[in-house]
């Protein structure tokens, strides 16, 4: 065996070496990317619990509720106390949205965020605040919200006391 042929023999076991990395490398990578967007679905996940719990323990006054309902005859306090829950959902909403726009959240997750945003923005309450706070966020966020305000139908507040009376009233039970 010549040194040429020990030369061929080393390139070729090199070129395998290469290809091996090129696949490990690229099995890492799939690997990584997955991680990170279970990572950002399990944020996602953890803030939106947080809000709900927020509201689920939120001190609900009547003011609370014209404020829900679009009333124009709300107080100070409770507007400020609105508002500043509508923000946290609607910055909630803003990194979901920045996250599918960078390719990080797709398929059934933003389908989720969407279906779960175009039943909220139809109430009075909701599309108010997101009047008063738009210029807070950035154009295309502002420009994504209007497209979803235009392509729903406002519709009056139902209290989650009214829907489940209309749920559990309309079910049959088996005796």
């Amino acid at each position: 065996m010549t040194l040429s042929d020990l030369a061929s023999i080393g390139s070729l076991i090199s070129g395998v070496a290469v290809l091996i990395s090129l696949v490990y490398l690229g099995l890492q990578m799939r690997q990584s990317a997955r991680h990170s967007q279970a990572l950002i679905q399990q944020g996602r996940a953890s803030r939106t619990m947080e809000i709900l719990t927020r509201w689920a323990e939120f001190d609900w006054s009547d003011g609370m509720d014209a404020c829900l309902n679009g009333s124009p005859d709300v107080n100070a306090r409770d507007l400020r106390r609105f508002i500043s829950l509508m923000r946290a959902y609607f910055v909630n909403y803003e990194d979901s949205f920045i996250q599918h726009c960078e390719g990080l959240l797709e398929g059934a997750a933003f389908a989720n965020v969407e279906a779960a945003l175009r039943t909220t923005m139809t109430g009075p309450g909701h599309r108010a605040a997101w009047q008063v706070v738009r210029d807070a966020f950035d154009r295309a966020f502002q420009d994504y919200m209007d497209g979803i305000i235009a392509e729903t139908t406002g519709a009056p507040f139902v209290s989650t006391l009214q829907r489940w009376k209309e749920v559990t009233t309309a079910a049959t039970v088996p005796t």
